[in-house]
């Protein structure tokens, strides 16, 4: 026999649309109002400041960091330790480490007490992989998450379990103890700022730039956590301390060449010379497969650091010596 079919007026399905679009839209509203951190920084950002806090040196402004700066960055690795690279091997103890670093002992930068290395070691760190036969490197940049920002999403994950120093507890990859696994910290200032790139032959002037690089850990802060001596040191503004802060292309050199170079560069030396990234130098020379995974345009300085050489961030249309890629989906 064939199966008797029930069926709904249209206009009842319609009503039943519109009372679950409603319900679900109840339902989201009363779970924001109930988010008591969201609606502090709702707030906060619509009239521009809070009474209970604020988010870079002005206590007028809610956020005044609104680019990169000299803070240390947290460095956590997974297969591997900073053993080799902190406390007294440090090359921030470490006058002709300096000098191989920047080329130079910049002024308040030498530090007989420092915890902390260099973003340059990082690719130090990826070769020592390599030698060791490490099968699988991973190099994962958060842009823009440092310690702060780490802290506060674990308190919020952890539902209130603060912390004061330290690594910390309460994401995943604080907790993961499946393989050996450390955590440090890094200085990310570039070699200089100033340097005046050419994208279209490819060249430089005013080599050594404007304002030279380092990290004087009194005025910035000794770690991650300290509260600075003179905020504004941070951001590159404090008067007779200029030491520039990174961008993201000086940044990402550092770690894919372990080269020191100016901001705005996509591995290249100071003098404009080109460096081959890891990645490409482990495709050539090792066999290795290599691919990059990124949530921005892969023209972008970070990501663009893993496979090509520009003398600026800026001419994101032109690699030159850039292997061809394809955009994957």
């Amino acid at each position: 026999m064939p199966r008797s079919r029930s069926w709904v007026p249209m206009q009842y399905i319609r009503k039943l649309l519109l009372t679950l679009i409603f319900t679900a839209s109840l339902s989201f509203g009363l779970a924001a109002a109930a988010d008591h951190i969201r609606s502090l920084q709702v707030e906060a950002f619509s009239v521009g400041q809070a009474n209970w806090g604020h988010w870079g040196p002005r206590p007028d402004l809610y956020s005044s960091w609104n680019s990169h700066t000299n803070r240390l960055i947290p460095v956590y690795t997974f297969g591997a330790t900073l053993e080799s690279y902190r406390g007294t091997k440090s090359p921030y103890r470490n006058r002709n480490r300096l000098l191989e670093i920047y080329g130079r002992v910049p002024e308040g930068t030498l530090n007989p007490e420092a915890n902390y290395f260099d973003n340059t070691q990082i690719y130090d760190l990826q070769r020592r992989a390599v030698k060791a036969g490490k099968k699988y490197i991973f190099l994962v940049i958060f842009d823009g998450m440092d310690w702060h920002t780490t802290r506060s999403a674990s308190i919020y994950n952890s539902r209130g379990k603060i912390y004061q120093s330290g690594r910390g507890t309460g994401l995943s990859f604080q907790d993961y103890t499946g393989t050996v696994t450390d955590y440090g910290y890094m200085v990310t200032a570039p070699h200089n700022n100033g340097t005046a790139p050419n994208p279209d032959t490819q060249t430089i002037s005013s080599a050594g730039g404007t304002a030279s690089g380092g990290y004087h850990s009194i005025l910035g802060g000794a770690a991650p956590w300290d509260r600075p001596l003179r905020p504004l040191y941070l951001t590159g503004t404090l008067p007779g301390w200029p030491h520039p802060y990174t961008d993201s292309a000086a940044a990402a050199t550092a770690m894919t060449c372990g080269t020191k170079t100016y901001n705005k560069a996509i591995n290249m030396t100071v003098y404009g010379t080109a460096t081959t990234p890891l990645a490409r130098l482990l495709q050539s020379k090792y066999g290795f497969a290599t691919g990059v995974v990124t949530s921005v345009p892969i023209s972008h300085a970070t990501p663009a650091c893993a496979y090509a050489n520009n003398v600026t961030r800026q001419d994101s249309t032109t690699w030159p010596g850039c292997p061809t890629w394809r955009r994957l989906g």
